[in-house]
Order: C-alpha cells, then structure tokens, then sequence
C-alpha cells in the first residue's frame, strides 16, 4: 500500500478521536453558554494545532523509529484535556478572585 494513503487513513480515524474527547467535556462540564462558546473556540483550535504538531512529528519519526512515532502520535491525544483542565482551573481561580471582597482602602 503507498506510504500517503497510509497516512491519509491514520488521519481519517485519528482526527475524529482528536477533536470529539475535548469537544464532549467542554459541552458536558460547561453550564454557561457564554463559558461553553469561549472553551469551545480554545479547545478547537489547541486541537487543531496538536493535531497539526504531532502529525508532522509523526511523519518526520516513522522513518526511524515508528514506536516512537506512534507514542508521539498518541500523547499528542492527551495534550488537548490537559490543557483545557488548565485553563477550567485558570478560568476558576479568576472568578474566585473577582467573588472575593477587596480589602484595598
């Protein structure tokens, strides 16, 4: 089978699998829709952009060390859920702090 749709088929399965995890929490932990639209924006294009990182890792490590490459291609599924729990919490700590009454005179 030719090299190119080998990775045409690896990047049919993996994009879906890429973008549904992240875009399901964000829809089932995201109460406000104004929250949801802006976690939404965020964790599309943090998906897009590891998605994008990673394949282009891939290709340049299949040559020497597919394991390697394939471990890659699978962290790079981790990388959007980490980042968005960061940014929940950052957005969380925000408005905590806004919450809190200032003791400034």
């Amino acid at each position: 089978m030719n090299d190119a749709v080998v990775w045409l088929i690896i990047a049919a399965f993996y994009a879906p699998l890429h973008f549904m995890g992240p875009v399901g929490v964000v829809i089932l932990t995201t109460a406000v829709t104004q929250d949801r639209r802006r976690l939404m924006r965020y964790i599309l294009l943090e998906c897009a952009l590891s998605m994008l990182v990673a394949f282009i890792l891939v290709i340049w490590l299949a040559v020497d060390n597919l394991k390697l490459a394939m471990l890659i291609l699978f962290l790079s599924m981790l990388l959007p859920y980490l980042l968005f729990f960061m940014h929940r919490l950052a957005l969380a700590r925000k408005s905590h702090q806004n919450d809190e009454p200032s003791l400034d005179l």
